[in-house]
C-alpha cells in the first residue's frame, strides 16, 4: 500500500518540508522507467527523487545525492528548471500528488499501481508526460483529481455497509485484515467499529515492511507475515521498502514462479504420458488393422457390394467379427484400405515411442530442476533456471496478440481461429503451404492448422483431434457428428470479392467426427 492514498498523506506532509522553496536543478532519465528530480532546498543541500515507474513494480526513492551519467541520458521537462517550489499538494481519496512550482507549473505523481507517471501541467493545461506509452493520461483534467466522498456513518448505513462503496481507498492490506477479523460477520454497527480501527491505525504513521509469499509489502495494519522493517518517517520506508523489494522481494518471487511454472510443466508432461499410455492400452485391445485385411481377403467372396459393414469368421480369435466398409469400394479395395491403415498406423506407433521418450526425458529434467531451485537462496543462484520464469506458450499478452488459440496433439501443434478476421490472419499469415487446413462444412466457423514444417505424413489421431476442434468452434458444434473439410494449406486461396475468413477449397477431403473442444 506504498502507492495508497492513507500513505501519501504522510508521504506529502514531509515532502513539504522538505521541498518548499527549493529549485529544481536537474531532471532526466538514464534508465528506461526511471525518472530522476534533482532538488537543491534552501540551505543548499540536494535532494532527489527517483521515480522508478516500471510496469512489474513502481515506487519513489530518496537520495541525498546522485551522479548523472556522463552518456544516454535525455533531459525532460525543462520548462521548470530552476523553478521554485511553492507548495505539495495530495489530492483527496487519491493515489497522487502535485508539486506546485512558481509560474503555474505542477507536476503530477501519478502513482496509480504499475500504471504509474509523472506529468507537467500548467494552469491546469496538459504539458507533457514522462511515460509516453500511457496515451490516455492526456486526458487528466488536474483540477478534478480530487474525490470528495462522505464517509460518515450515516453514508456507510444507506450503502447497507458496503465498505468499498465508502472508502475505496482502503488497500487490500486492509481489506485482508478486516476480513481476519471477520468483518463480514458483523453487523452495521459491528463493521463501523472496525473500521473505526482501522482508520486510526492507518492515522498512527506506523510503516511496517513485511515479506510475503507475492514478495515484499508496506503496510500501515499488522500483517501476519514475516516483519523486515518498522518505523515512522514515510520517505525511510520507501527507501527500505524499495532496497527490500530488489535485494529480497525479487528473488523471493523469481523463485516462487520458478517453482509454480516447474510444478505446471510436471503436472502438464504427466497428463501428456498419461494420454499416451491410454493410447496404449487401446491399441493394445483393439484388432489389427493388418488382421482385419487378412480376414476381408479370406473371406472376398463372401462380402457384397455397396454394403456398409460385415460380419466374418475371425479365425484370429474363433469369433465373429463385424467391421467397416467403404461402401463405395469393392470387397479388395476394402481390404486393400485396411492394409494402407495398418501401414499409417505402424508410423503412428513410432511416432508414439518417440513422443514417449521425449516426454519422460522432460519431465525428469523438470522434476530435478524443481528439486534443485528449491535449494537455492541467492537470486545469483536463480540464474541457471531463468528459462522457467515464463510458462510455456500460456503468456495471456502472447495469447491476446496472436489471431489463434494454440493445442498439441502427439507433439504436433494444432493452430485453432478466433474470428473471422483472425481466421485470414492465421491461414494466409502465419500458416504454411506445407501445413493441413480444416473447417466445419457449409457453416460459419474457426479455421484449424496444423502445423506440418517438415511435410511429414500426419497421424490419423492428430486430424481426426483437429478435426473435433473445427467442429467445435463452429455453428454445427451441438451436433452429434459434423462434416469437416480437410485439404493441403497451399490448396486453399482467397479472392478480393469474399468476405473475412471466407476462402476457396481445392482438392479437400471430409471426414465426419464429433465436436470435442
Amino acid at each position: 500500500m506504498h502507492n495508497n492514498y492513507y500513505f501519501l498523506k504522510f508521504l506529502v506532509a514531509e515532502l513539504r518540508q522538505k521541498l518548499c522553496y527549493a529549485r529544481l536543478k536537474q531532471s532526466f532519465s538514464q534508465e528506461k522507467d526511471e525518472l530522476m528530480l534533482g532538488f537543491e532546498r534552501q540551505n543548499g543541500e540536494d535532494f532527489w527523487i527517483k521515480c522508478y515507474l516500471g510496469g512489474q513494480f513502481s515506487s519513489l526513492v530518496f537520495l541525498d545525492d546522485f551522479r548523472r551519467a556522463g552518456r544516454n541520458s535525455v533531459d525532460l521537462f525543462s520548462e521548470v528548471l530552476l523553478a521554485e517550489v511553492q507548495e505539495v499538494e495530495l489530492y483527496e481519496n487519491e493515489r497522487a500528488f502535485s508539486i506546485h512550482f512558481l509560474g503555474g507549473y505542477k507536476m503530477l505523481f501519478k502513482l496509480f499501481g504499475n500504471r504509474g507517471n509523472v506529468l507537467l501541467f500548467r494552469d491546469d493545461d496538459y504539458q507533457g508526460q514522462f511515460q509516453k506509452k500511457l496515451k490516455k493520461d492526456q486526458e487528466i483534467v488536474i483540477s478534478q483529481l480530487s474525490r470528495p466522498i462522505d464517509q460518515s456513518f450515516e453514508a456507510f448505513l444507506a450503502n447497507q455497509g458496503e465498505i468499498k462503496s465508502v472508502f475505496p481507498t482502503f488497500a487490500k492490506e486492509v481489506l485482508a485484515y478486516l476480513q481476519d477479523l471477520d468483518f463480514e460477520s458483523k453487523d452495521i454497527h459491528g463493521r463501523w467499529g472496525l473500521i473505526e480501527e482501522v482508520l486510526d491505525l492507518q492515522e498512527k504513521g506506523e510503516f511496517k515492511i513485511y515479506l510475503g509469499p507475492k514478495g515484499v509489502v508496506l503496510s500501515l495494519v499488522p500483517m501476519t507475515l514475516e516483519l523486515l522493517w518498522e518505523g515512522t518517517t514515510a520517505i525511510e520506508a520507501l527507501n527500505q521498502l524499495f532496497y527490500f523489494h530488489w535485494s529480497i522481494g525479487e528473488f523471493e518471487r523469481e523463485k516462487n514462479l520458478i517453482i509454480s511454472n516447474l510444478e505446471k510443466r510436471i503436472a502438464k508432461t504427466s497428463l501428456y504420458l498419461q494420454d499416451l499410455e491410454k493410447q496404449q492400452v487401446k491399441r493394445e485391445n483393439s484388432i489389427s488393422l493388418e488382421e482385419i485385411g487378412h480376414i476381408l481377403m479370406a473371406n472376398l467372396h463372401a462380402i457384397q457390394e455397396g454394403v456398409t459393414s460385415v460380419t466374418l469368421d475371425d479365425f484370429y480369435r474363433n469369433q465373429p467379427i463385424q467391421i467397416k466398409l467403404n461402401a463405395k469400394m469393392s470387397p479388395i479395395q476394402n481390404a486393400e484400405n485396411y492394409y494402407r491403415k495398418a501401414k499409417n498406423f505402424n508410423r503412428e506407433v513410432e511416432i508414439w515411442q518417440q513422443n514417449w521418450d521425449r516426454k519422460q526425458s522432460e519431465l525428469l529434467i523438470y522434476q530435478r530442476a524443481l528439486l534443485d531451485v528449491q535449494e537455492v537462496s541467492t537470486k545469483k543462484g536463480l540464474k541457471p533456471f531463468a528459462t522457467y520464469l515464463k510458462v510455456e506458450n500460456t503468456s495471456k499478452e502472447i495469447a491476446e496478440d496472436l489471431p489463434y488459440a494454440e493445442y498439441e496433439c502427439m507433439g504436433w501443434d494444432i493452430w485453432v481461429g478466433k474470428s473471422a478476421k483472425t481466421n485470414d490472419l492465421l491461414t494466409f499469415k502465419h500458416a504454411k503451404k506445407t501445413d493441413f487446413w480444416l473447417h466445419a462444412r457449409d457453416v460459419p466457423g474457426s479455421h484449424v492448422i496444423i502445423r506440418n514444417p517438415q511435410n511429414k505424413p500426419i497421424p490419423k489421431p492428430v486430424i481426426e483431434r483437429a478435426a473435433s476442434l473445427a467442429a467445435y468452434y463452429s455453428k454445427r458444434q451441438h451436433e452429434k457428428l459434423v462434416p469437416v473439410q480437410m485439404a493441403s494449406r497451399k490448396y486453399i486461396r482467397k479472392t478480393k470479392d469474399l468476405a473475412a475468413g471466407q476462402v476457396i477449397v481445392e482438392r479437400e477431403e471430409v471426414v465426419m467426427v464429433e465436436p470435442l473442444p
